[in-house]
């Protein structure tokens, strides 16, 4: 075992534990330190019941930070990174991504949207210079003081980030101030559209650790990190879904209220964009009415587990009225599976279904490790989140598709009446080769995890050198952002009187 270390954690908020909750308490076991730093202090009863279970274990400790949001350069670097974000996704990459650059789009200032509409902003190598500029400028800004402040009182061995990597995220400033104090960082990638769907990395770590070899074609490729520092370890956050000992049948169907002597098929919501219409909708009016007016599906039980970021949206609908179906947990109910007894009911909900149905989820991939077989519904309307996504494909291709999808209602059905009658016997061949090349490319029988804690450990025993930008370009535009910010404050003094 590695000698004990100090590891400081971030998680932008609690709501994230569910996937690094594993890599906690896996550096604990091995004898480690961990301090857990989040941005937020706000959290559900459940994952402050989380919270205070790991206080009670030797090693662990934590605080909320807010360094960043106090320090003098918050406003401009939060200005120039979603003003970046926003040119790297007009790029031609992304033409048949509407709805991510809509999303950049919103994040940026007006000011910025108003400039990006310029006829000549149309022209790509114009788009580039512009990049190059703000990324020179992002440079510029130096590392938070109160930041360093706060890393050099715990200080850690490594740095782990789990970044959110929504347009305008702040974890490139974390890996800036650790490098001017000489930690190293190792950032985990924390879902499967992080690289393709979210923010571009600036500030490079010395340790990006991936699922699968997709996600370090991203990196590499879309993000420019070199190649030596991209580590392949497996999905972590998925272990223990492989191998979890179930309740009963009975017991469960007891739980939720469903006959266990007849099959249901879960519906799992997801985190779509918007659209002409909810997700929450098109269950209520249109897939569950259509499932239950076919005669040969009047033994098919149906659960319906909303994602907990939508739930206004499926609070919004009532599945009263309709033969066995219903919403499980209740929507007023529904979390992200964070503590043992919220785990056990997701995973339970999906070992004892017949049959996965959704349009755009993790909780498809987590089906699969679990084991049961995948539906998906490709629907027009919600085309910006299928098709104008990178991610989904990844479904449809990988092992010659995980997800059994269907472009209309009767299809949908038909494959439902063939996976109830187990004819799909390419289905198992399928999902082993799927989990292989994307969720443990080390062997379907190797757990991610233990790959994710020798990184860490691996790193923490090579200490950098400080690193601060001193070169006079830097200093140069570093002032001109500084004559802008008194400007700026300048005119607002002036508008308030």
């Amino acid at each position: 075992m590695a000698e004990e270390l100090r590891i400081a954690l971030l998680l932008r908020s609690l709501g994230y534990v569910r996937l690094f909750d594993p890599v906690i308490q896996g550096l604990l076991e091995r004898g480690h330190r961990v301090h857990l730093l989040h941005e937020r202090d706000e959290y559900t009863d459940r994952e402050a019941a989380w919270l205070h279970g790991l206080e009670a274990q030797p090693g662990f400790t934590w605080s909320v930070t807010s360094a960043l949001y106090r320090d003098r350069w918050a406003g401009m670097a939060n200005f120039l990174r979603r003003f970046t974000d926003y040119v790297h996704f007009l790029g031609s990459d992304f033409r048949g991504a509407r709805s991510l650059v809509d999303r950049a789009e919103h994040r940026a200032h007006r000011r910025v949207q108003r400039l990006m509409r310029l006829r000549v902003m149309r022209v790509e190598a114009v788009r580039r210079t512009l990049r190059r500029v703000l990324d020179a400028l992002d440079r510029s800004i130096p590392s938070s003081s109160e930041l360093e402040l706060e890393l050099t009182g715990l200080r850690p061995d490594v740095l782990v980030l789990a970044p959110h990597l929504m347009p305008g995220g702040r974890h490139s400033e974390y890996v800036k101030t650790a490098r001017a104090l000489g930690i190293p960082t190792c950032m985990c990638i924390a879902s499967w559209d992080n690289l393709s769907s979210k923010q571009l990395l600036r500030e490079i770590p010395e340790r990006v650790v991936v699922w699968n070899h997709f996600q370090r074609d991203e990196a590499t490729q879309v993000h420019g990190i070199p190649d030596k520092r991209v580590v392949i370890t497996g999905a972590y956050s998925f272990d223990e879904w492989f191998n979890r000992v179930p309740r009963s049948r009975e017991e469960f169907c007891a739980r939720v209220g469903v006959d266990p002597a007849r099959p249901y098929v879960l519906f799992v919501g997801g985190a779509l964009f918007a659209g002409i219409e909810t997700e929450a909708e098109y269950v209520r009016k249109i897939w569950l009415p259509d499932l239950r007016g076919d005669s040969r599906l009047d033994e098919l039980q149906v659960l319906v587990r909303s994602h907990p970021r939508r739930r206004e949206q499926w609070a919004a609908v009532s599945f009263s009225g309709l033969r066995d179906a219903k919403a499980w947990p209740p929507v007023d109910q529904v979390s992200m599976p964070v503590d043992e007894e919220s785990r056990a009911d997701y995973f339970d909900s999906i070992y004892h279904s017949a049959a996965v149905v959704g349009l755009n989820t993790t909780a498809m991939i987590e089906a699969a490790a679990v084991g049961r077989p995948v539906h998906g519904l490709l629907v027009p309307s919600f085309a910006d989140s299928q098709g104008g996504t990178y991610h989904f494909d990844y479904l449809l291709d990988i092992a010659g598709g995980l997800v059994r999808t269907s472009t209309s209602l009767e299809e949908h059905r038909e494959q439902l009446l063939g996976t109830l009658a187990h004819h799909d016997e390419g289905w198992e061949r399928r999902r082993n080769d799927f989990l292989v090349e994307f969720v443990r490319p080390h062997g379907l029988d190797r757990p991610a995890l233990p790959f994710v804690l020798d990184e860490i450990e691996e790193l923490a025993s090579h200490p950098v050198q400080p690193q601060r930008d001193h070169r006079l370009s830097t200093r140069a535009l570093r002032l001109s952002l500084q004559t802008a910010m008194a400007a700026s404050r300048g005119v607002r003094r002036v508008r308030t009187r």
